[in-house]
């Protein structure tokens, strides 16, 4: 007989919020070099054990718009907006993060900072 996995109660999963972010640069960048980008300035910036404690994991980059999304702990907002500040250069071309807001929901933050850029 199978069970069902046992799933952790809300009050002892890690809280999240929610970065829209817009990338600002000299010519239009993909998702892998948004994604790479942050990550390496993740890592510079907090290093290795912070990354850890803020993981920061990256949900959605629209190409047209040059807008996304990334995730990271509550505890850890400042810490990875100021890796992103951080950020001069993807690949060579020069680029600025520019942060749109923070929310504690995806569908608050696409309602409350996206839909200018046309997310839904």
């Amino acid at each position: 007989m199978r069970e069902k996995p046992k799933y952790l109660p809300p009050t002892l999963r890690d809280k999240h919020r929610y970065i829209a972010f817009q990338v600002v640069g000299e010519r239009k960048f993909s998702s892998k070099e948004v994604k790479k980008a942050i990550w390496d300035a993740s890592l510079s910036t907090l290093g290795t054990l912070g990354s850890a404690k803020a993981k920061p994991w990256f949900i959605k980059f629209d190409e047209g718009s040059q807008t996304g999304i990334v995730r990271v702990d509550r505890k850890y907002v400042e810490e990875l907006r100021l890796a992103l500040a951080l950020v001069t250069n993807i690949n060579g071309s020069r680029v600025i993060f520019r942060t749109l807001g923070i929310s504690g929901t995806m569908k608050r933050l696409k309602r409350k900072f996206l839909v200018e850029f046309g997310w839904r």
